[in-house]
């Protein structure tokens, strides 16, 4: 197969798992709105993924068996790191309007960069700084809130917390799934994000429900969630990323934030002014530049 070809069906698995990130705050605020607690949500999401990868990677034949010390680190970037930003990134759309939930979570490439600069001495480029300009005067500008609308702080401060959780995610996983299969690395970060939001589940005021008492909805949600905007979307990226490498995947992944945007203002009827809508261009774009800062 010529390498056009690859590169063409690494861009679609790509394309699609940007997609199927997109959707993640849609099947939330559906869920949210069915009555579903963000702590039910996640454990049913993390729960359900890392059984379903277990058996793909029991059928592939791919050893799941890690060391104590290694298991100990999943620990840290699952069930504490990644298990923070999802909670309160999900947490958020319950105060804030999805569309301005996505866009503050997406300043993590700033938390990224910053992080790279400080601790692994990198060298501050020109474009570097742009980029980092930009997010902040995007990040400035999109919280101009009309005075007719009242803005949520607890909202804002969740999704921020969100993205520094998952920038810190970002940088610790490079070196701890190093030297893991991508699948046993996606697996147990799962696996450990589970077991912590099953015990958010229990102790919440709502506790788990009743399967049978969940609408229709609320089970479309969670299966969407789950197998579309989770599993589906790890295996897309994990199979495109090999075949058009970093850069590439980081330009198509800035797809993510866009579907997201457009179907919350879509699907749920939401509303950004047009300084926010040029607020969200800033963020965007600087984003992007930092992803392909090298």
């Amino acid at each position: 197969m010529c390498a056009l070809q690859q590169e063409r069906i690494g861009a679609f698995w790509i394309i699609s798992a940007s997609v199927a990130y997109g959707l993640m705050p849609i099947w939330t605020v559906i869920g949210q709105t069915n009555g579903l607690t963000t702590e039910f949500i996640l454990f049913f999401r993390f729960g359900a993924t890392s059984a379903l990868l277990l058996i793909f990677a029991l059928l592939k034949r791919i050893p799941v068996r890690l060391p104590k010390a290694k298991l100990l680190q999943f620990l840290f970037l699952g069930g504490i790191l990644y298990t923070i930003q999802s909670f309160a990134y999900l947490e958020s759309l319950k105060h804030i309007q999805a569309a301005l939930s996505v866009l503050l979570y997406h300043i993590y490439p700033v938390i990224v960069t910053f992080a790279a600069l400080a601790f692994f001495k990198e060298r501050i480029q020109t474009k570097t700084l742009l980029a980092l300009a930009l997010c902040i005067i995007g990040l400035i500008v999109i919280l101009q809130i009309p005075h007719s609308i009242t803005l949520n702080y607890l909202g804002v401060a969740l999704s921020l917390v969100g993205a520094l959780f998952y920038g810190l995610y970002v940088i610790f996983s490079q070196s701890i799934t190093r030297d893991c299969h991508s699948i046993v690395a996606s697996f147990y970060v799962c696996l450990f994000a589970a077991f912590v939001m099953l015990f958010g589940a229990l102790y919440s005021p709502l506790g788990i429900p009743n399967f049978l008492e969940i609408s229709l909805s609320g089970i479309i949600a969670l299966l969407g969630l789950t197998l579309f905007s989770t599993l589906f979307a790890m295996l897309a990226y994990f199979l495109g990323m090999p075949k058009i490498g970093i850069t590439k995947t980081a330009i198509l992944g800035m797809i993510e934030p866009l579907v997201a945007v457009v179907l919350s203002l879509w699907i749920l009827g939401e509303n950004l002014s047009a300084l926010q809508y040029f607020g969200a261009f800033l963020i965007l774009f600087g984003s992007l530049l930092l992803c392909i800062r090298h």
